[in-house]
């Protein structure tokens, strides 16, 4: 592979990471109108973002996109589309809604953690010696960040930690229930078929022709920058980098997004974090590298 080519991966990966952390402080913009509901939002972002990433996968990559529906995948996509891809969108911008853009990013970031631990208590195989590592000094920077270093309380509303957890949870399981389907169809048609799924049941929920948002040009502006490139083109701007770099490269480059939350929040609601939350949040962070590091796996228990 051409350094041009790795160049190019390394740049979609980024892209994708930027535009998906940008996403949360856009999402606090529209929520100061209190009565922006999350659900609507929901409904649309999921709704426009599958159908024109399956209208991109039929008419420009001349691909089959009905294929995937069959006996023996549509149990296993519709577990991914409600519990991994609307699962950790909807959680992701509760947590939001709950605390900040930057924190909530970073409790996201902990889904690498739980991967670790759900294949620990899954598959009964011990963790490596980095990834033992990296539950520590994930739990540690957790730990700092929800409670500004003052360890007997939390700095955060018990809500927004329990979102934060479920958050990260729902990304573990956005990572390992469509394994299986990425190896046998394209990648943007499991995306876009889950994107639709998730999209027509919060239309259900809260149907978008039903008490929308006051449409002011800041609200217009926000919500399609959300859909357009908060959603659909993060996706797949982070899928195509996969054809380029390898997955372990790719979420290296993951780290992108709670660093664009973070500025985003500081530098549009002069969000301040203290030292505490600042070492926590890299703690957090480190981890993605910890588990970057090649070593043999351990016996079984």
């Amino acid at each position: 592979m051409t350094n041009q080519k790795k160049y190019w991966g390394v740049v979609l990966a980024i892209a994708g990471a930027l535009m998906w952390g940008i996403q949360g402080p856009v999402s606090e913009f529209l929520y100061q109108d209190r009565s922006f509901s999350t659900e609507w939002l929901m409904g649309i972002k999921m709704l426009v973002s599958g159908i024109l990433i399956l209208f991109f996968v039929r008419v420009f990559q001349h691909q089959p996109i009905f294929t995937i529906w069959n006996k023996k995948t549509w149990f296993t996509l519709l577990c991914y589309a409600l519990l991994g891809l609307t699962g950790v969108q909807y959680l992701f911008l509760l947590t939001v809604r709950a605390s900040n853009p930057a924190t909530a990013t970073i409790m996201q970031s902990l889904g690498t953690v739980m991967i670790v631990i759900l294949t620990a208590l899954v598959y009964r195989e011990l963790p490596t010696r980095p990834e033992a590592i990296a539950v520590v000094v994930a739990l540690l920077g957790t730990w700092l960040l929800v409670t500004k270093g003052d360890l007997t309380k939390l700095a955060i509303s018990p809500t927004a930690f329990g979102l934060g957890l479920l958050v990260a949870l729902a990304g573990a399981l956005q990572t390992m229930l469509p394994v299986k389907l990425i190896q046998h169809y394209n990648t943007l048609v499991v995306i876009g078929w889950s994107m639709l799924i998730g999209g027509l049941i919060f239309s259900c929920i809260h149907p978008v022709w039903v008490q929308p948002p006051h449409f002011s040009v800041g609200v217009v502006l926000g919500v399609g920058f959300i859909v357009l490139f908060g959603t659909m083109l993060a996706f797949i701007c982070f899928i195509s980098s996969l054809h380029y770099i390898s997955p372990t490269t790719a979420g290296l480059l993951d780290t992108f997004e709670p660093l664009s939350a973070t500025l985003g929040t500081v530098w549009f609601f002069n969000t301040s974090f203290n030292g505490a939350e600042i070492i926590g949040g890299l703690l957090v962070l480190s981890t993605v590298f910890i588990l970057a590091l090649p070593v043999h796996k351990q016996s079984s228990f």
